[in-house]
């Protein structure tokens, strides 16, 4: 074999998983190194497994496709040190190749090269007598090796990863009195074996013979101090710093520190005693995508050793969030019930088409919002303390609906241990300026952040959220001509007006005589927005509409020219706001952070 190309090295990197995955537990058992955890093994293993789900059931065109997709995959699954420095890894390795059609000896041993160069990068203080040593050794032996076959490379690169794998207790004190080889060598080097076990395309497995039980190490009775006892893992997104920069802001405050950025993910590695100093300064960096701390004292031990913060999410209809949200994470929605004027009540439907339709039809009233009962509250609850130790429940405007009324007395509905364990928050806002509250909550949830924590904060965030509506002056379903709207008393030739939400009720901001609400709103926001973006602030926002998603995506492009703008989604309104809005509304909810 000559070459290697991209089908190749998708079974490559599928087959490694399966094999780390069976074989986790004898690398667990001669992990001493940098700490005792005994989970090397398993921290390899959860890299692997995010790479194998996110190529397994796709089909690449070239090689750069399929590093595109393997990266993504490592760096949201890399765990502890042998899974941040193999993401490294690979972050060297595919960039070397990502450009070719297929892959010769001589080119795979200049990835095998780069690879070792940014896995040793991506650590603060790298040492010798680790799983570098064995990712060095490798990519030499397959420089050096002569001719054009790929397996013999790959045998001459294993001879040679072997032996330093069994050279690293010389290298390490730590691992000649445990009597054991590095585990995240034994790991890289499981990962090589089934590199090469793919390209013989035999059934027997191929098994290094020197590299017996014996010779890895029959684990000792070793205990290590642990002075900095927690871990933590973060992936950060959007984050703007380098990783030295980085490295530099974390350093003092621990050890072990890995760090890998590709495109705007960041992913982070640190063993520290201080695992709320280290969220804190990561969080200024970016936003975080995912977060996990790890008591490693008590992991050794055996104990529950993962800090979780389990909290679930209760709102009403009215916070217009997508579907994908909701199932994400699993949030529990109360439903608005609509009763329509020819007595048809109608839970959860999209009504933006139907009122278009009742306007064709001449209906002579618009359809009434019923009051959301509080048992309905109380048992969304119960629900969500079935699957979350705690329950934050994010309601719209007490000053539009009863909804914020009706959520307190569902809490109140809970015995007294229940009851403690929910927080009602009034967004004193609507649709898309509710979602961003909520938005902030699921954030701060995956900081690892405290219920009552995050009340508090979520509290102190109401007032910094801003809601913009482009509404058409309408009394259509009224033929008595009473109000329907806060903004029925415009002048007759006025069609459009903008609202914004102002302590917790809409008011009326001023006249339109434009129907592209897309460029009024983003010159609005764009000149609101000015000097914070310049100050390096970003804008985090939601669209919705009324059955209007040209001018939603229009809005959306808009915002996109700013370059610190996130747009979490774009959807269409609730039904409140569709009866009293539609048919042409577009609304933004918006937060500077």
């Amino acid at each position: 074999m000559d070459t290697i190309a991209q089908n190749e090295l998708k079974k490559m990197l599928i087959f490694s998983y399966e094999r780390v995955e069976r074989d986790k537990e004898q690398v667990n058992k001669i992990n001493v190194f940098p700490v005792p955890d005994q989970d090397t093994g398993s921290n390899l293993a959860a890299t692997l497994k995010g790479i194998k789900i996110n190529v397994e059931d796709k089909e690449f065109n070239s090689i750069s496709e399929l590093s595109e997709s393997a990266l993504d995959g490592a760096l949201t699954a890399a765990q502890g040190n042998t899974g941040i420095i193999y993401t490294g890894f690979l972050a060297g390795f595919f960039p070397e190749i990502a450009n070719e059609t297929s892959v010769d000896v001589k080119k795979l041993g200049k990835a095998f090269e780069k690879g070792f160069e940014r896995a040793r990068d991506s650590i603060q203080n790298p040492k010798e007598g680790t799983m570098l040593d064995v990712i060095q050794a490798f990519a030499l032996g397959v420089k050096e090796s002569e001719g054009k076959d790929i397996v013999k490379a790959f045998y001459l690169g294993l001879e040679k990863a072997n032996q330093a794998l069994l050279d690293t207790p010389n290298k390490l004190e730590v691992l000649k009195k445990a009597g054991v080889v590095d585990a995240g060598g034994l790991g890289f080097l499981m990962i090589l074996e089934t590199f090469l076990d793919t390209l013989r395309e035999q059934e027997d497995p191929f098994v290094i013979k020197s590299l017996n039980k014996e010779e890895i190490g029959k684990l000792k009775r070793f205990v290590q101090i642990l002075s900095n006892r927690y871990e933590v893992v973060a992936l950060l997104q959007d984050g703007e710093y380098s990783e030295k920069d980085v490295k530099s802001r974390l350093n003092h405050l621990g050890n072990c520190l890995d760090v890998i950025k590709i495109g705007d993910r960041t992913k982070i590695h640190i063993h520290t005693d201080d695992p709320y100093e280290v969220r804190d300064i990561i969080k200024q960096m970016g936003s975080i995508e995912n977060l996990r701390i790890e008591d490693m004292a008590k992991e050794v031990t055996g104990e529950e050793s993962v800090e979780k913060v389990s909290i679930g999410l209760v709102v009403d209809e009215r916070a217009g969030l997508n579907a994908k949200i909701i199932e994400h994470y699993q949030i529990e929605v109360i439903p608005l019930r609509i009763s329509w004027p020819e007595g048809e009540t109608i839970v959860g439907e999209n009504v933006c088409q139907r009122i278009k339709g009742a306007k064709k039809e001449g209906i002579a009233s618009k359809p009434k919002i019923e009051p959301i009962n509080p048992e309905f509250f109380f048992e969304s609850y119960k629900k969500q303390l079935d699957k979350f130790e705690d329950v934050i429940c994010i309601v719209s405007s007490a000053r539009l609906s009863n909804n914020y009324e009706a959520a307190v007395k569902g809490r109140l509905m809970l015995n007294p241990r229940q009851r403690e364990k929910v927080y009602v928050i009034d967004s004193r806002n609507i649709n898309a300026g509710q979602s961003i509250l909520i938005l902030e909550a699921l954030e701060l949830i995956k900081e690892q952040r405290r219920a009552k924590e995050i009340a508090i904060k979520l509290n102190n965030v109401v007032s910094k959220i801003k809601l913009y509506c482009i509404v058409q002056k309408s009394d259509w379903w009224n033929k008595e001509k009473k109000n329907v709207f806060w903004f029925s008393k415009a002048k007759p030739e006025i069609r459009y007006v903008l609202g914004e939400m102002k302590n917790g009720r809409l008011v009326k901001m001023e006249a339109l005589k434009t129907n592209d609400f897309a460029d009024f709103l983003f010159g609005k926001i764009e000149k609101d927005a000015k000097k914070e973006i310049q100050e390096g602030k970003k804008i985090r926002a939601v669209i919705s509409h009324g059955d209007n998603i040209e001018q939603a995506n229009k809005l959306k492009a808009n915002l996109k020219t700013l370059k610190r703008v996130e747009i979490s989604f774009i959807n269409i309104t609730d039904p409140v706001t569709s009866i009293n809005a539609c048919p042409e509304s577009l609304l933004i909810g918006w937060i500077l952070r």
